[in-house]
């Protein structure tokens, strides 16, 4: 049974996705009948989103009122194949979104979870929704990033003028640590720049006098093409007795 339920948690389309790209697409960059073809294929992916998130999420809300909550845990995992938490998520988004489905529809499934849930502040939803509503495109990104501003900020609120101390202290002293290791690597490579420099100019003081115009002709040309580690093992098999 466990190995049934694991196989349809791995098409769960509730499951997170990659990260989401811009929304916004040039169509006239496609002949009439492929831009035809491509904005039906986008209008009937935004159905099945909608009809997967948010009306499945409507359905669950009718069942849940009817049910106890063990009982209803046991149903969806059972019937549903979903997780409880999954069942919880597609409910939220029903909830908060549920009479504006179209506004939302062309958003992924993870970022309407994130935008419905309880701890995303009321006002920066209402904000994300309102532009939504006005006709601006919104990309997922762009929401995903508001979100996570708004998280940073409120746990910064939530934080005593003893943890910002402490809070401001670690980050100072992180940046400090970051600045003398940058300062160390620049260094490090300069150095080695400097001890190339000097082997490839004594290189060419020692080469230089030993050869005529035809062999300096070969050896420039052959120094640009061969590896100088396969060079210094050539190099010392020709010295082996």
């Amino acid at each position: 049974m466990s190995t049934s339920k694991q196989s349809f948690h791995l098409f769960d389309l509730s499951a997170p996705l990659d990260p989401p790209l811009p929304i916004c697409f040039d169509y006239e960059q496609l002949d009439d009948v492929a831009a035809l073809d491509a904005k039906a294929v986008v209008e009937r992916y935004r159905g099945r989103v909608k009809a997967y998130v948010i009306d499945t999420g409507l359905d669950l809300l009718g069942v849940k009122e009817r049910l106890e909550h063990g009982l209803f845990a046991q149903w969806v995992e059972s019937e549903m194949r979903i997780t409880v938490r999954s069942a919880q998520y597609m409910m939220q988004a029903a909830t908060q979104f549920g009479h504006i489905s179209e506004i939302v529809s062309h958003l992924p499934p993870s970022t309407l979870y994130r935008l419905a849930a309880a701890s995303t502040p009321a006002p920066i939803r209402e904000e994300i929704v309102s532009r939504l509503e006005a006709g601006e495109a919104v990309t997922p990104r762009q929401i995903e990033a508001k979100l996570y501003q708004a998280r940073k900020e409120a746990e910064q609120a939530k934080l005593t003028p003893e943890e910002r101390k402490r809070q401001a202290k670690t980050k100072r002293d992180a940046d400090a640590r970051a600045r003398r290791h940058a300062e160390k690597w620049r260094k490090e490579q300069d150095e080695r720049l400097e001890r190339k420099t000097g082997a490839t100019n004594a290189l060419a003081e020692i080469l230089s006098p030993r050869l005529d115009e035809e062999s300096y002709a070969a050896v420039y040309r052959l120094l640009g093409e061969c590896d100088p580690w396969t060079l210094r093992e050539a190099l010392a098999k020709t010295r082996q007795p």
